[in-house]
């Protein structure tokens, strides 16, 4: 790892760390003994407050330059996909909102916290690239690197040998070899989306050879490194996969052009509040683990609803198909404050077939889950919601 990319990361850790931590530690900090202690050490050696003073205005300035930053380079507000009702045979589905594939919200710091801890922790669990995909990682890099300061010209600027991200101090070199770090790993610190690469073979099978898998929630990398797509979802038990998409989808990804992403998302319901991985279903190192490892019915302050919105688009020079992976997680007690949404989702929940139910847990959370999102929705009728007009005032991103 290069000196700016382990001197930004945690810069940015700092940055990002969460409420709750700061409260803790102002409550430690100002204990009244604590204060009495302090203030006896500094009447007799006044030096180390000088020090402090420093410190605090040097965390001062890089705290309020990362928000000038963040807020001129115009960064979004984190989005949800819209839920839209699902029609009396089908699943509910989440509409995908319009938004580039690499576009970069206003939570930016915390994901590249996130990522830049679990590069550091996991490194290669996390993020790698096959021999054979090296050229095509390179590719995508490349790719960011032109795109991100075009794009985002006051957080990114371009050099000629790569990238500066001008928030983290990072300095993306991408013309040295060896490269300081997995192609795929120097990928996934430029934006906020997981990373995935797949390579077709001679056997006409698409291989996942490149990946920064870093805030995946319930897979991990290194289960599917290698397998070729249709094993990719035969192993994970993905509903009808074998019957009803195998062979669309193999179709599908020979059709896949450079000029333009596929948009797709999914949805998933999570008891527990960990973005990169979801502890309530087991130990991330841990084998045998699943939803039917995971505690039954927990408080609905630990339900969270977490939608990825997937992009597929053909790398032109090395022919591979890069999926870019970007995750939004809301507490369900949030989502479930907006007009029509407690009703839609519970409808929505209650429509999974017997197949759909298992893959997704259903069994472990619909208790406390759709009893408070009925609650929720009696409540927004009582309240003056009309029913009848739903289709006619809901609007994005709910």
């Amino acid at each position: 790892m290069s000196r700016a990319m382990a001197g930004s990361s945690s810069n940015v850790q700092e940055l990002g760390q969460h409420e709750g931590s700061l409260i803790a530690w102002a409550k430690q900090f100002f204990d009244p003994p604590r204060m009495r202690d302090t203030a006896s050490q500094v009447a007799n050696h006044p030096r180390p407050l000088l020090y402090t003073l420093f410190i605090v205005a040097v965390i001062g300035w890089v705290t309020t330059t990362a928000i000038k930053r963040v807020k001129s380079a115009g960064l979004q507000r984190p989005i949800t996909p819209d839920l839209e009702k699902p029609a009396a045979t089908a699943n509910g589905k989440f509409k995908a909102p319009e938004r580039e594939p690499g576009e970069l919200d206003n939570h930016y710091l915390k994901f590249h916290a996130d990522k830049a801890r679990r590069i550091q922790e996991r490194g290669p669990k996390c993020c790698k690239t096959a021999p054979e995909a090296f050229d095509g990682a390179v590719e995508l890099l490349e790719e960011l690197c032109d795109y991100l300061p075009q794009r985002y010209p006051s957080l990114y600027r371009k050099t000629t040998v790569g990238m500066d991200n001008l928030l983290t101090g990072e300095t993306f070199n991408i013309i040295k070899r060896p490269l300081v770090e997995d192609p795929m790993a120097m990928a996934a610190r430029t934006v906020q989306d997981d990373l995935a690469i797949m390579f077709e073979k001679p056997d006409g099978q698409y291989y996942l050879l490149a990946g920064a898998i870093l805030l995946a929630g319930f897979w991990r990398l290194e289960d599917k490194f290698g397998m070729p797509l249709s094993e990719i979802h035969t192993s994970g038990d993905v509903p009808g996969f074998k019957k009803k998409l195998e062979k669309g989808m193999m179709n599908f990804f020979r059709r896949i052009r450079p000029d333009g992403p596929v948009l797709r998302n999914n949805y998933f319901i999570q008891v527990d509040e960990n973005l990169a991985w979801s502890d309530s279903i087991g130990n991330e190192d841990r084998e045998g683990i699943g939803w039917f490892t995971a505690e039954k019915n927990k408080a609905i302050e630990h339900h969270y609803f977490r939608s990825e919105r997937q992009s597929l688009r053909r790398l032109p020079r090395s022919g591979g198909v890069v999926f870019t992976i970007r995750t939004y997680f809301h507490p369900i007690t949030e989502i479930a404050e907006q007009p029509y949404v407690p009703g839609r989702l519970a409808s929505a929940i209650r429509g999974w077939g017997d197949d759909v139910s298992k893959y997704k847990g259903r069994e472990r959370y619909q208790d406390v889950l759709l009893e408070y999102l009925d609650e929720k929705h009696q409540e927004q009728v009582a309240n003056g919601l009309a029913v009848e007009k739903e289709d006619e005032v809901r609007s994005y991103p709910y």
